[in-house]
């Protein structure tokens, strides 16, 4: 049992550090409040408060709560404050108009431990901005359009995969886009669903989600942990770590050893990777542009394919939960494209209604709802809000994309919401893919990609829900869901342009 004078100093230590959080909090603030929050306990804050998302998912908990707190508020525990902003307003005035101060990732300890030189998980600082610089010159609007028609021959393949075996469409499509991104990068065609540079990546995607998530882990609030020996409540997190490490060596080892041995052979097509190797350091000037080549490369999967993948997964759900959509963007692709022949990039700027099915796609159901955390470098004040330096920022995209004041009735998919008749809507691309210097750097590639499979889907098929499997009400590749469904091809004759197209394609490879 403790003795009084152990509990009196303890009840001492308790009170000291209250009292030197509010001396620290006032000098810094000037006396302004944080962002409001549910109330915590002394010392752990909201600790016991923090949401896990097992319950319902995180997105739908803190748009709950700014109902409650507002559209800014705030967690906190052990000093780490989490600051989630749920308007449109808030992050254009914070991770857009300040993105100077607010472009840092999280400075968890799950992050810093496990980035290594994992471009979307880095600081900002001179290094991010030398990988940023390289990736932007290979996936800016204006180069996506030369990744065209690798676009178009992967979704006329991906038809003919979706005729013999319909039931695997999730799959096909993970190989498309995989085999999209993989030829950009290296070269390298996915002819299997079970490749294994496709499989290396997909292991990695949630591992690398997890550990950008500011509150999965609890030494993320109380960092002494990671110096506590393994048996100690709160360090289980250390073989994740090393989950994490491993899965980015692999990535950027294992295809970039095969692109090597290639070139050496002479065996290889132009790509991002053998072009820029060619260029020997007139990138960035620096002694081991090598590496930042390797390394930039490693992550072009997880940027491209899991927003892809992600978004033609919903926009397959939309179509199902509303039928009458599909029927009205098959009049216009059959109006535009007719029956001979298959959709192109050359159809998109004829095809308006099938744009905004796109755009309506990535506001609907967004794939990364809360988007990757952002820092801020400095302290900041926003709208009598103090915002220490080091607040984790967390943009809940969702809720700005549900806002029913750009959105009206934003729950239901309706494509026609972009036709021009609400002018406060804003395009769905501004929020869906982060922001500001953290914008997802293959947003454009895969924009492109939903926009072509799309069109060629529901131009060759008409999907029909199954008949045994209830569909969602939504779609989240963070849990590994998906959906059973069919797909009836349109007629014979389209089905024999989808084998000969193919046949085609074979023929020249």
């Amino acid at each position: 049992m403790a003795s009084p004078m152990s509990a009196l100093l303890f009840l001492a230590l308790v009170s000291g550090l209250l009292v030197y959080r509010w001396a620290n909090h006032r000098r810094r603030s000037g006396g302004l409040p944080y962002p409001p929050g549910p109330k915590g306990d002394p010392i752990i804050g909201n600790l016991r408060q923090l949401p896990d998302g097992k319950k319902q998912p995180l997105h739908i908990t803190y748009k709950e709560w700014s109902k409650k707190y507002g559209d800014v508020f705030s967690i906190e525990s052990f000093g780490n404050r989490v600051v989630v902003l749920n308007s449109a307003h808030a992050t254009n005035e914070l991770l857009e108009k300040r993105g100077n101060i607010y472009s840092d990732r999280n400075p968890g300890v799950i992050r810093r431990l496990s980035t290594n030189h994992h471009f979307p998980g880095m600081d900002y600082d001179e290094e991010f901005r030398t990988y940023r610089k390289v990736v932007n010159a290979a996936f800016n609007p204006s180069a996506v359009k030369d990744y065209g028609i690798i676009q178009e021959e992967e979704t006329y393949e991906t038809l003919e995969h979706l005729l013999d075996s319909p039931e695997k469409w999730f799959l096909h499509m993970r190989r498309s886009a995989g085999s999209v991104i993989l030829r950009v990068t290296y070269d390298h065609k996915v002819r299997a669903l079970d490749d294994h540079l496709v499989e290396i990546n997909e292991a990695a995607i949630p591992n690398n989600l997890r550990a950008v998530t500011p509150t999965a882990f609890v030494v993320n609030f109380v960092p002494w942990l990671q110096y506590m020996p393994d048996w100690f409540p709160g360090t289980a997190y250390r073989p994740f770590v090393k989950e994490v490490l491993d899965g980015h060596m692999r990535i950027r080892d294992t295809p970039w050893v095969e692109l090597k041995e290639r070139m050496a052979k002479g065996a290889i097509k132009p790509c991002y990777a053998s072009r820029l190797l060619e260029m020997k350091g007139q990138i960035t000037g620096s002694d081991d542009e090598e590496y930042v080549i390797k390394a930039s490369a490693g992550v072009m999967y997880g940027a491209a394919v899991d927003t892809t993948l992600g978004t033609m997964a919903s926009f397959i759900l939309a179509m199902l939960l509303y039928p009458e959509c599909q029927k009205k963007l098959q009049a216009e692709l059959d109006s535009v494209v007719g029956t001979n022949r298959l959709p192109t990039f050359a159809d998109e700027d004829h095809l308006p209604y099938l744009r905004y099915c796109v755009l309506e796609t990535l506001r609907w159901n967004p794939v990364a709802p809360l988007g990757l955390s952002h820092a801020a470098s400095q302290d900041d004040v926003y709208e009598g809000m103090f915002i220490p330096k080091g607040s984790i920022m967390v943009a809940n995209q969702w809720a700005i994309l549900h806002d029913e004041n750009m959105y009206p009735d934003p729950m239901k998919f309706w494509p026609e919401r972009w036709d021009g008749r609400f002018p406060q809507a804003r395009d769905a691309r501004l929020y869906a893919f982060g922001f500001n210097r953290r914008m997802c750097p293959g947003r454009h590639l895969a924009y492109r990609s939903v926009l072509i499979m799309a069109a060629n889907i529901v131009s060759s098929f008409t999907l029909v829900p199954d008949e045994k499997s209830p569909l969602p009400a939504n779609v989240s590749l963070g849990t590994g869901q998906t959906f059973k469904c069919n797909f009836v091809v349109r007629s014979p004759e389209r089905a024999a342009l989808i084998r000969s197209t193919a046949a085609s394609l074979d023929a020249s490879d």
